[in-house]
Parts: structure tokens; C-alpha cells; sequence
């Protein structure tokens, strides 16, 4: 398996997150697309060396290069009452990740920015193994609700690898491998992709209608709901600007294609890949890549 951690000073597009108003019928959705699930897990977080329940739960799609989250509220914790505002605006998609070597370092950066930066966070979530229960561990950054409109972007490390990406977990039905890019929808994709540069300390730049930020590992894209819809089929709702969909790479996309169609799943092909508008339950959109498209 490669390796999910980058190196000092690199940054990874290490996981996107739905937020949803129930766990069921979202992951229902999800595994409907041939992605193979984590159980659903509780979070909790350190404070002053305590567990603190976070109130937060989520299920997993984890991929060799990445993942994909899947996120509902347990309770009434400022995280989920954070999570259950998003709501207000759209089920989907509300978060974006970067993994790094040393979220503390990006901290100080983001702070030096002007970035309203919080707290660190030292977050843990249990995981089945061969010898019982152990917490995977994390340290995140994140800043104030509201400074990115698109939703919750945050940095993390990374402390268990092994614990997060079991081999267990990482084939899936459909093939898929990766996360290879976030697309965000907004009226002028050169407002949020100078925001997300400034966060993400990689420059944009712009080409025709689109917008982008390349990472060591992964590629944030930047639209206008137009396009998106002209390119992929993702009819415009959500109040922009907003994470609209994600590209994951699978092994082959006529197998990928198959599974869908099987599933009754409206794909859409697209130059290099097919294009799925997710169902309500879950929120967003997904374009399948092959190896090399």
C-alpha cells in the first residue's frame, strides 16, 4: 500500500466528509455505489488528558490513497451543533482535509496568516483489531466556523496509520483506489481558490473556466455551478460558494460503470470517466476516474 502520510512540509487532500441528518440511509447510499464501509465509529476528544464525547459518529470509505467520511451527530456537542447548522444549508458535502507532518507547524502558519486559528485538537476514535479495541489517533487544526464558507477545512496528522487504513478495508466493489480531487462550485471560482490557497500554502491558478490548487497529493478544482452542471450533470442548489463533488480513481470504469448501472444509478458519461449525482440522502457528487484519466 502506498504511503497515506506525507512528508514534512507536503501536503495531502487526505478526506472529504458528508454531513448528514442520519447515519443509515446515507451509508446505505454510499455502499450502493460499491464503496466498502467502516463500522460506525463514536469520536471523542482529549481535553487536560480526559476523553471528551465530540457527539459525532461516522462511517468510512477508506481507499489506498485517502478516504471518504461519512458524518452524523450523536448529540448536542459545539462539533455537532456545528455539523447540524451545515445542515441547514445542504445535506452533503462540508468538509475538506489536508493531511500534513506536523499539524502544530501549520497552525502557527495559518495563525501568522491572520486565519482565526482554534485550539489544537487531539481527536481518537476506537477500532476493532486482533487484540480488541485501540484508538486511532489525530491532531487537528482547524479554524473559526464561518472564515470558509464551503465548510469545515482543517489540517491533521495522522499518529496510527495502520489503525485507520486496515488492508481489511480497502478493496471496494467498484474498484476505487484514490482520492484524486474536490471540486467547489462558486459564482466566481477565483474568490475561494485565493482563500484555499492562503490555507493550503500552494498557489492557484487559472485556466479557462476552472480554477486550480495543485497539492503533493491531490487537486482542489474550482467551478462555477454552470459548469458543473454543463460538465457533469450536478444540477446547482446549494448556497454557493459549497464542496459540490469529488473524483476518486477506480481500477476500471467499465467495471465501476456495471456496478452502478446494476445499482439503478443514473451515471453520466463524461471525457475520461462517469459522473454520479449521489442520492439526497447522502448529498454531493462523485466522478470516477480511471488510472490514468
Amino acid at each position: 500500500m502506498p504511503a497515506q502520510l506525507p512528508e514534512p512540509g507536503a501536503v495531502f487532500l487526505d478526506h472529504v466528509a458528508h454531513f448528514v441528518p442520519a447515519m443509515e440511509p446515507a451509508a446505505a447510499a454510499l455502499a450502493g455505489c460499491g464503496f466498502r464501509l467502516t463500522p460506525f465509529t463514536a469520536q471523542t476528544n482529549r481535553v487536560k488528558g480526559k476523553p471528551v464525547a465530540a457527539e459525532m459518529g461516522n462511517r468510512c470509505a477508506m481507499l489506498r490513497r485517502g478516504y471518504v467520511e461519512i458524518l452524523a451527530t450523536t448529540g448536542d456537542a459545539p462539533l455537532a451543533r456545528q455539523l447540524a447548522d451545515r445542515l441547514t444549508r445542504h445535506v452533503g458535502l462540508h468538509l475538506a482535509a489536508f493531511s500534513c507532518a506536523d499539524a502544530g507547524r501549520e497552525h502557527r502558519r495559518l495563525a501568522d496568516a491572520g486565519f482565526p486559528v482554534l485550539p489544537l485538537v487531539d481527536m481518537r476514535r476506537p477500532v476493532t483489531t486482533e487484540n480488541g479495541k485501540e484508538d486511532a489517533r489525530f491532531t487537528i487544526t482547524r479554524i473559526a466556523p464561518g472564515v470558509m464558507a464551503e465548510g469545515r477545512t482543517q489540517f491533521l496528522t495522522h499518529h496510527t496509520e495502520k489503525l485507520v487504513w486496515p488492508e481489511r478495508h480497502l478493496d471496494h466493489p467498484n474498484g476505487a483506489l484514490a482520492l484524486l480531487a474536490l471540486w467547489i462550485a462558486a459564482a466566481d471560482p477565483d474568490e475561494p481558490a485565493r482563500r484555499f490557497a492562503q490555507f493550503t500554502g500552494r498557489p492557484a491558478r487559472r485556466e479557462r473556466e476552472v480554477a486550480t490548487i495543485a497539492l503533493d497529493r491531490g487537486v482542489l478544482r474550482f467551478a462555477s455551478p454552470e459548469y458543473l452542471q454543463r460538465e457533469f450533470g450536478i444540477p446547482p442548489g446549494a448556497p454557493l460558494p459549497y464542496l459540490a463533488a469529488y473524483e476518486i480513481e477506480v481500477a476500471g470504469l467499465g467495471r465501476a460503470g456495471q456496478l452502478l448501472a446494476h445499482a439503478g444509478l443514473a451515471v453520466r458519461p463524461i471525457d475520461d470517466g462517469l459522473a454520479l449525482t449521489l442520492p439526497p440522502s447522502l448529498g454531493g457528487a462523485i466522478v470516477f476516474r480511471a488510472p490514468d484519466g
